[in-house]
């Protein structure tokens, strides 16, 4: 089918088919006898202008119209044969060349009117005679032509609108593989960005609580009355050092710092904050721990997530409470989850870690993204920080991203 399609485009092979159309029912007209009521004098003459017709229209139809119509025009009128009137009233219309077409159509409709015209062939020595019931020269004849005269325009309306609904479908598929292409190009983007991401997460959650912890033990050995002023030194080198290190991975998270899209899998879960709070407890870190039973059936996602906030709760209170305490509370409320952490403000006087400003940010935006909210605030006595987050006890679809800070 296709081999056929490509061969029906090219021009030439069109040609030939244009010249078929033509002198075949001239071809048949002079097998039948039909050419002996043309105005033709002789078959030759019959023979002779139906050739020249078929090699103008196969030739000139496209590059002058006038002239191929007007050769249309002539032949019928001197061989009785539509047909060349038909070619070019459909190739006209497929040009939309609507004058010229209105030409070929108004002939094939007035000059039938003469009554010679219609006249049936009955005489003998033909191949095959018409049969009598063919319309003639009354209102059935004047029908016949009419549609007969019509139906070229009609195909080539009907060919061009075709042609655009095709080439508007070619277009739609363009746009559309130039749709998927920016989608492939923005997957492509989010990829390497959720990848930043993850190693910010990493890097945030793993060397920089590290770090922090690093930090504040270096601190807490130099000012033991029992540590050597060179193990004081040699101390306060250290938080010195863990200070710019926590500053320069700010500037680094500054650049990796992304949103992850995908969420991952979750990693811990409700169960593992107690292995969390007695691991900050070893660091001198006064946690007061209370988990409903129930809460440990929420959605894994939702219960890493509230790990994750536990722990950047825990962290912030090493660098920055004035006493390190805190009371953690996990309860299941209204079908939700509800998690409060709660630890003392740092006093006015004493300086306190650097932080990157990012942690409880990226997890508020991730506790909206999986249907709760998250608040960080101090209480209005300005005497403690409450950390309060209300989660669902089920994700609501939508993929919890990684912290990125």
């Amino acid at each position: 089918m296709q081999r056929w399609q490509h061969l029906f485009r090219s021009r030439r092979p069109r040609d030939v088919m244009v010249a078929l159309v033509i002198a075949g029912p001239a071809a048949v007209g002079l097998l039948t006898g039909l050419h002996r009521v043309a105005p033709t004098p002789t078959p030759a003459a019959f023979a002779a202008i139906s050739a020249l017709c078929a090699i103008v229209l196969a030739l000139w139809r496209r590059e002058s119209d006038w002239a191929a119509t007007v050769v249309a025009c002539a032949t019928f009128a001197l061989t009785d044969l539509p047909y060349p009137i038909y070619v070019m009233t459909y190739s006209l219309t497929r040009r939309r060349r609507w004058p010229l077409a209105s030409v070929g159509m108004a002939l094939l409709l007035v000059w039938p009117a003469h009554q010679a015209l219609f006249e049936p062939i009955t005489g003998a020595g033909s191949l095959f005679e018409f049969e009598p019931s063919v319309p003639a020269n009354d209102l059935n004849g004047l029908v016949y032509w009419a549609l007969a005269a019509v139906a070229p325009f009609v195909m080539g309306l009907a060919k061009n609108s075709l042609e655009e609904a095709l080439a508007e479908r070619e277009w739609h598929a363009v746009q559309s593989a130039q749709r998927q292409q920016r989608l492939r190009e923005s997957t492509l983007r989010e990829r390497s960005l959720t990848e930043r991401a993850r190693l910010a997460s990493m890097m945030h959650d793993g060397v920089g609580h590290h770090v922090s912890v690093m930090v504040t033990t270096a601190g807490a050995i130099s000012v033991d009355p029992a540590a050597t002023e060179a193990i004081k030194q040699r101390c306060e080198l250290i938080a010195d050092v863990g200070r710019e290190a926590i500053k320069q991975l700010g500037e680094v998270l500054d650049v990796l710092s992304t949103p992850d899209a995908d969420g991952g899998a979750a990693t811990f879960g409700a169960a593992d904050i107690e292995d969390l709070v007695q691991d900050y407890r070893s660091l001198g870190v006064d946690v007061s721990w209370q988990v409903d039973e129930s809460a440990g059936t929420c959605d894994p996602i939702i219960g890493d997530l509230c790990y994750r906030i536990v722990r950047e709760s825990l962290t912030n209170v090493l660098r920055h409470a004035g006493e390190p305490s805190a009371d953690v509370r996990l309860t299941c409320a209204d079908g939700g989850v509800r998690l409060t952490v709660t630890s003392p403000l740092p006093p006015r006087d004493r300086p306190s870690l650097p932080g990157t400003g990012r942690g409880l940010r990226l997890l508020a935006e991730e506790a909206a993204l999986a249907g709760g909210s998250l608040t960080a605030e101090p209480i209005k006595e300005e005497t403690r920080f409450v950390l309060r987050a209300d989660l669902p006890r089920r994700g609501d679809g939508d993929p919890v991203r990684r912290s990125a800070s």
